[in-house]
């Protein structure tokens, strides 16, 4: 890799993707719409002349082939997450007609492309979760599906065209990444809403019963995993999950947040029945990935544990405090 473009550049993971490949001597070019990212999240990489930024949608093709060109890699990561308090809509079209004007893009400039899905494509199987594995998704009349149904049409797609057309792409299936300079809202999961609640004093509010499994990989690893794929051409037409090593429950999570904040049990804690969720919420019961095959394809294997993960993520999410008194201090 010498110029590597990267959607997406301005959000959580794009943004400790462009620091990762700075750090490894790559120049980089990213773009992001700022409809969930924050140019403030680029702070480390904005002034390196290695580095270029445009505020672009990754759907307008045209403009994304100027912006990117020369670049012989790209790695794709905007998208619209699950849409809860949101239309399915904008969900599907910009996942769709973004994967759709990026595949068109890396074709014409001839460059590889890394592309992350996620684990929400595997809906309720069985796991651990083999990225061959049948795939059971729940009905549309729920639009919590609409994510993964558009993820899942991404990765027809690209493979679709890696065999007609030559599209040199690894599709990658990421699971919860979590980790400083998330999204501070539901949109960044429920690390991120657990810490924020406890932290104003609040109870953190529990989907279902809290006894749904997750294994949350840091964004450290899954920025490896990602960068790993990019620098190994074998990879190319493959999924491959990207995934931690420890799984819990959420109710689980949400006590081990609490503790780590000072805070003792019993669990403070609100329950809301996915009946009282708009759009026919359903949820995924068990999202355990099988990682066999980015140890073997890769050499992936998550290093940040749980334990460290939660107090770096932690450490973050008072520093942001801190600093927002001290803004409101001065003025």
């Amino acid at each position: 890799m010498k110029r590597v473009g990267v959607t997406g550049a301005a959000g959580f993971i794009g943004s400790h993707l462009c620091d990762r490949l700075l750090a490894e001597g790559h120049e980089v070019v990213g773009i992001d719409d700022l409809s969930y990212g924050s140019v403030a999240n680029l702070s480390s990489c904005i002034g390196n002349p290695n580095f270029s930024f445009e505020v672009l949608d990754c759907r307008r093709r045209r403009e994304l082939k100027s912006v990117f060109a020369g670049c012989d890699t790209i790695a794709h990561l905007a998208a619209k997450k699950i849409p809860r308090y949101e239309s399915a809509l904008s969900t599907l079209e910009v996942n769709v007609a973004g994967a759709n004007a990026v595949f068109g893009v890396a074709l014409a400039l001839d460059a590889d492309l890394v592309i992350t899905s996620t684990s929400d494509v595997y809906g309720n199987a069985k796991p651990p979760f083999a990225e061959d594995d049948s795939i059971v998704l729940g009905p549309p009349t729920s639009r919590r599906w609409a994510y993964a149904t558009s993820k899942l049409y991404d990765e027809h797609l690209a493979l679709a065209l890696a065999e007609d057309r030559g599209l040199r792409v690894t599709i990658l299936r990421l699971f919860n990444c979590y980790g400083p300079r998330n999204h501070l809202s539901w949109w960044g999961g429920p690390m991120v809403t657990f810490i924020e609640a406890l932290l104003d004093g609040e109870h953190v509010d529990i989907h279902g019963d809290g006894l749904q499994t997750r294994t949350f990989t840091y964004v450290d690893d899954t920025v490896d995993g990602i960068y790993r794929a990019l620098a190994t051409p074998e990879s190319r037409s493959e999924l491959i999950n990207v995934g931690g090593t420890e799984t819990l429950t959420i109710r689980d999570l949400a006590k081990e947040i609490q503790l780590r904040l000072g805070i003792g049990l019993p669990l403070r804690a609100t329950f809301t029945p996915y009946t009282s969720l708009p759009g026919n919420y359903q949820d995924v019961r068990d999202r355990v990935p099988n990682t066999e095959k980015a140890q073997r394809l890769l050499g992936f294997e998550a290093q940040v544990g749980l334990d460290d993960g939660l107090d770096r993520t932690i450490a973050w999410h008072r520093s942001i405090r801190v600093a927002e008194d001290d803004i409101a201090a001065l003025g």
